[in-house]
């Protein structure tokens, strides 16, 4: 589903955040993206969702050749997708339900299929009696699952996360890994970049590891972690 071939990545200060990175991620995989801050795996994400260009290489998925890309076919492959941020991003003035219904309304879905699927996404992440909370009257826990509804609302064939329990507590977090776990388990590829080694270890997942702009890792045990 997704291959980088030979790929780097030089921003213009001349800061090199990859360095010939090969990679293949088949479909309905859960990776892991692990390394010490600066290591390169938030640019390597970026890269999957076309927030970033690769200097050199070739960054495919769903075998569309993301180097090519005009500006306009960007929006597109994003539909394709779901992505999970740190910091949550939601519309602060919307509901979690208008916050993931909204996801919808931009791609000109009906109303009745808004409200169904938004309903059904809502109760997937555990939601359903939260539907009309804003943001500021959820936890960090709730916000983030409401950001998991809206990522997942479209049904998206691959799943991309930043980060996504990286302000939150470890009983909470491990409540999100779990929702996570159920929608690659339903089919959805995943590849999640994180610190949280002891989630990782806990999920008995692929696993790759960047240092300094390279995969110096790549493994389903986790041994090579500790």
């Amino acid at each position: 589903m997704i291959r980088l071939k030979s790929v780097s990545k030089i921003y213009p200060n001349g800061a090199r955040a990859l360095f010939n990175v090969n990679l293949e991620i088949a479909k309905g995989e859960f990776v892991f993206l692990v390394g010490p801050s600066g290591a390169g795996k938030s640019t390597l994400i970026k890269l999957l969702y076309r927030e970033e260009i690769a200097t050199r290489g070739q960054v495919i998925i769903d075998k569309v050749n993301l180097m090519r890309l005009k500006p306009r076919q960007i929006p597109l492959l994003r539909r394709k997708m779901g992505i999970i941020f740190q910091d949550f991003k939601l519309l602060p003035k919307k509901t979690a339900f208008e916050n993931v219904a909204f996801a919808q309304q931009v791609l000109g879905k009906n109303k009745k299929e808004i409200i169904d699927n938004t309903l059904k996404t809502l109760e997937l992440v555990g939601l359903s009696k939260k539907k009309d909370s804003y943001p500021l009257e959820l936890s960090g826990g709730e916000q983030q699952r409401v950001c998991i509804a809206r990522a997942l609302v479209n049904k998206p064939s691959l799943l991309i996360a930043d980060e996504p329990t990286g302000n939150l507590d470890m009983d909470t977090a491990q409540e999100i890994m779990e929702i996570i776990d159920k929608i690659n388990k339903l089919g959805t590829t995943v590849v999640m970049a994180t610190h949280a080694l002891h989630i990782v270890d806990q999920m008995k997942k692929r696993i790759i590891r960047v240092e300094e702009g390279k995969i110096v890792a790549d493994s389903k045990e986790e041994a090579f972690i500790n």
